[in-house]
């Protein structure tokens, strides 16, 4: 082993870096944005109370806030001149000043205010207890934020506890995520993120799933010494500097799991993984 073997998540500036990289090389941001195109405004119709004076929704993870925005003007347009109080979840500070900035250039118009909490789910579950308060949400969203709890059964309990009578909590993630994700169980103490359509069931919560495809280029994983491959490599495996802090025999194991033939295609000299995202909504 060259070097210790540091989580991604531990250096908030390389993880920001790898992320953008990451969203660069592959549609999983456009294939995001078209369910909740699609799909949302009929979703998001039956949501709040019979005359309620706003409509409260929480984010989670909101990361930079481009798929928030596309939530929340799906929302107002489903319910015209309803208020949204919008609460924002977010650990890293500079994608938290990215999504003010983005409120700034596209959030004229809309009849939205926001809260600001940079702190971890967990954080925020905390903090919650200490002061007694349990809001209730119309909508809830988790986008792509599952791997990065303690215990996504916990989180997913504690959270559709918060919705309200007629509220949905929208996850979004990638089940295939734990299969790039192994060598940082081995190496760096990460730890196994569950089925979670497993958990929904074990928790005897009433969801409707969907499927979706998208397509990640990882050519440049391939080229000797290129950056951005260096980059898109931590980010897949989740372990920081991944090609200096692991062994030649582990790095190859890793580019074999990537280019295995029933999850790759070859054409005019890229590589293009196929990877499946799963949209579920839950119902209170």
């Amino acid at each position: 082993m060259e070097a210790p073997v540091n989580l991604l998540f531990s250096d908030f500036g390389l993880y920001v870096k790898t992320f953008e990289v990451y969203i660069e090389r592959s549609t999983q941001h456009q294939c995001t944005k078209k369910f909740i195109d699609e799909n949302l405004s009929d979703l998001v119709t039956s949501i709040g109370k019979k005359g309620a004076s706003c409509l409260n929704v929480l984010g989670l993870g909101s990361g930079s806030g481009e798929m928030d925005l596309a939530i929340l003007s799906k929302i107002q347009s489903q319910h015209p001149g309803l208020p949204i109080h919008n609460e924002v979840v977010e650990p890293l500070p500079q994608q938290i000043s990215k999504y003010k900035d983005l409120v700034k250039e596209k959030g004229q118009g809309l009849n939205i205010s926001f809260i600001w909490n940079q702190l971890s789910s967990e954080e925020y579950v905390k903090q919650n207890k200490e002061r007694k308060e349990s809001k209730k949400f119309d909508f809830i969203h988790m986008i792509q934020m599952v791997y990065y709890v303690e215990s996504i059964h916990d989180t997913i309990k504690y959270f559709h506890s918060l919705l309200e009578t007629n509220g949905k909590l929208l996850i979004i993630y990638n089940p295939d995520y734990t299969r790039f994700r192994s060598l940082s169980f081995e190496l760096a103490g990460d730890h196994f993120v569950p089925d979670v359509q497993k958990v929904l069931d074990e928790l005897r919560m009433k969801y409707q799933i969907c499927k979706l495809s998208f397509g990640m280029d990882v050519t440049e994983c391939f080229i000797e010494g290129n950056e951005n491959g260096e980059h898109l490599l931590d980010f897949i495996t989740h372990i920081a500097h991944f090609k200096k802090s692991v062994s030649a025999d582990q790095k190859d194991a890793v580019l074999q799991q990537i280019r295995q033939p029933q999850f790759i295609k070859e054409e005019n000299g890229q590589i293009i993984l196929n990877r499946i995202m799963c949209a579920i909504v839950v119902d209170p």
